[in-house]
């Protein structure tokens, strides 16, 4: 987690004074906030803070704890402490009290697109904490991000205190940034030529396994200690299809002995590897619109793909196919995104 003084720089230059009090109050209210939550304090760099947390859901919470009692202060002070705060998570390197590695980087790129009173979160933290926090999540437009490779998607919490705002999804408005292309979002939705532009943005990832395991109440509590496993921050795969009888994980090949050793062998179905994922990035009405699954499957079926699975995860779709099949199956669905190819719905 980053933090930081919204104003702080400006403040400090016309009254230094005035800003080394605001900030020692800062610090006397937010501190105990980040112990009450597990926070290990790494380091304050001027107003900012950077602190660690067992987990995505820790930081979360804390997070938005710190805005309520901020905004409690602020209800009441002359002078008003306004935080933004950003949050990612995966590996990072402990080396003399400090920190260091990718996702220390990207948390410092995310805050700075958090407004006053607000908490931004990677993908990756929504990943792990959407099913598990009472607070929308609003998906932000793609942003690249200074010094950091990837497109990073991120999610403003929305408080408790503000108004109901658009639901968890993609904007219909201008363009999502792509890992491969750009697809411009649609008007429209539910005619047969915005049917054939619905996707936001295409991914492509190779070296995917499904494993079929058998439903038992154990079964949960395996699977989050492999969760934890998995290093979200390199853009690694997790998807889970849960049944009543059976649950499907859906990871990279490489993950397959740390899921092997969490979960009895007799337990295992089946495992199926050289497969491929498609990600397609869509907006929360078109998602939820009446055909768009028979849409993507129908045409790829067609074109001869052997669907492995189709598993809907808003505001994400996602098609598992054979590795061999997997850049035929990506042109396929980039037709259907850019109408170069006249399609059935």
């Amino acid at each position: 987690m980053f933090t930081d003084i919204v104003g702080y720089t400006a403040l400090s230059q016309r009254d230094e004074s005035q800003a080394l009090r605001l900030l020692r109050r800062h610090q006397e209210i937010v501190r105990p906030i980040f112990a009450r939550y597990g926070g290990h304090e790494i380091k304050t760099i001027g107003d900012a803070f950077l602190v660690e947390f067992d987990s995505a859901l820790d930081a979360t919470e804390c997070g938005v704890e710190v805005q309520k009692v901020l905004r409690n202060h602020n209800a009441r002070a002359t002078r008003k402490i306004h935080v933004r705060i950003g949050i990612h998570i995966g590996d990072v390197i402990h080396q003399k009290g400090d920190v260091f590695g990718d996702a220390v980087n990207i948390a410092s790129r995310i805050e700075p697109l958090a407004e006053a009173g607000e908490v931004c979160i990677s993908e990756q933290v929504y990943d792990q904490v959407r099913n598990k926090i009472p607070y929308q999540l609003i998906k932000l437009d793609s942003q690249n991000l200074k010094n950091i490779t990837f497109p990073i998607d991120v999610y403003k919490v929305q408080m408790p205190w503000e108004e109901k705002g658009r639901s968890t999804g993609g904007s219909q408005d201008g363009d999502s940034i792509s890992l491969i292309k750009r697809f411009p979002a649609v008007e429209g939705i539910g005619t047969q030529d915005a049917m054939r532009r619905l996707v936001l943005k295409l991914t492509l990832k190779n070296k995917i396994a499904v494993v079929a395991l058998m439903n038992e109440p154990f079964i949960p509590r395996a699977l989050a200690k492999f969760s934890a496993e998995v290093d979200y921050s390199r853009g690694e795969t997790l998807h889970m299809v849960s049944g009543i009888e059976t649950v499907k994980v859906v990871t990279d090949t490489k993950n397959l002995p740390k899921l092997q050793a969490v979960i009895p062998r007799k337990k295992i179905i089946s495992i199926t590897t050289d497969l491929a994922e498609i990600v397609i990035s869509l907006s929360e009405i078109v998602i939820q619109t009446p055909g768009v699954t028979a849409v993507i499957s129908s045409h790829l079926a067609r074109n001869g793909i052997n669907l492995i699975e189709y598993i809907t995860c808003s505001p994400h779709a996602i098609v598992v196919v054979e590795e061999k099949d997997a850049l035929r199956s990506y042109k396929l669905l980039e037709e259907l995104a850019t109408g170069r190819k006249e399609i059935e719905v």
